[in-house]
C-alpha cells in the first residue's frame, strides 16, 4: 500500500482503490490512442484528489472536537477516516456531514470553470464535468441515510436512543430501491453492486450483526 501524510494525517491508499479507478475508467481505456489513456490518467487523479479532500473533511472536523489522531484510508469503496475519539451527538452529525460539505464546497469551486474560456476544450471540459460529477453527485448520494453512507451516520447521529433501530430499518429499504433503480432505471451494473452490499450491511445490522465501517 501507498503511505504518506498530509496536513498532519497519515494516509494510505489500499491497492483497490486504484481497482476502483480502473472500474470507473474502463470505456476511456477502451478508447483507441493515446487519448483515452490521458483521460484515464486525469480521471484517476480527479478521483483520488476528491475523495482524499472529502477525508481531510473528516480528519478536519475530528481534529476540531478533540481526537487525539485520524487516520485517512483510500481504498475499494471509496475513503475512510478512522481514529479515537468521543464526541457529543451534534460532533458526531458535524464529523459525518464534514466530508460531504467539504465535497460539495469543491464542486461549487469548480463551477465558474464552465463559463471559462475554453470550457468546451476536450480536456478542461473532461475535467469540469469529472469533478462536478465526483463532487456533486457522489456527494449527494453519499448523504443518502444509507449505512455505511456518511448520510446514514449522520441520521444514526440524529436518531440516537430508542430510535436508533430505525438507522438500519430505513439504510436497508432505500439501499433495495437504490439498487434496483440502478440496475433499471440507469442500468448501471456498478450502481447496483454498491447499493446492494449496503443493503446487505443494513440487513446484517438488523440482525444484530455489526459491519465495520466508520
Amino acid at each position: 500500500m501507498l503511505h504518506f501524510r498530509l496536513f498532519g494525517f497519515p494516509v494510505q491508499v489500499h491497492w483497490m482503490f486504484w481497482l476502483l479507478c480502473l472500474f470507473l475508467g474502463m470505456p476511456l481505456l477502451q478508447q483507441d490512442g493515446p487519448t483515452g489513456l490521458g483521460l484515464f490518467v486525469l480521471m484517476t487523479a480527479v478521483v483520488f484528489g476528491s475523495i482524499l479532500w472529502h477525508e481531510l473533511g473528516h480528519a478536519w472536523a475530528r481534529k476540531k472536537y478533540g481526537a487525539p489522531y485520524s487516520d485517512i484510508t483510500l481504498h475499494g469503496m471509496g475513503g475512510l477516516c478512522s481514529g479515537p475519539g468521543r464526541f457529543t451527538r451534534w460532533e458526531s452529525v458535524f464529523i459525518a456531514a464534514a466530508g460531504p460539505g467539504a465535497s460539495l464546497l469543491l464542486g461549487a469551486a469548480t463551477v465558474p470553470l464552465v463559463f471559462a474560456p475554453g470550457a468546451a476544450d476536450l480536456w478542461l471540459g473532461f475535467f469540469i464535468s469529472t469533478m462536478l460529477w465526483v463532487n456533486v453527485v457522489w456527494a449527494i448520494l453519499n448523504l443518502f441515510p444509507i449505512l455505511p453512507l456518511d448520510g446514514g451516520h449522520i441520521l444514526q447521529g440524529l436518531l440516537v436512543g430508542k430510535h436508533a433501530h430505525l438507522v438500519p430499518k430505513i439504510g436497508f429499504g432505500l439501499a433495495v430501491v437504490m439498487a434496483i433503480a440502478g440496475l433499471l432505471l440507469f442500468q448501471s451494473i456498478f450502481m447496483a453492486v454498491i447499493f446492494g452490499l449496503f443493503a446487505h450491511t443494513n440487513w446484517q445490522l438488523m440482525n444484530g450483526r455489526r459491519g465495520a465501517f466508520r
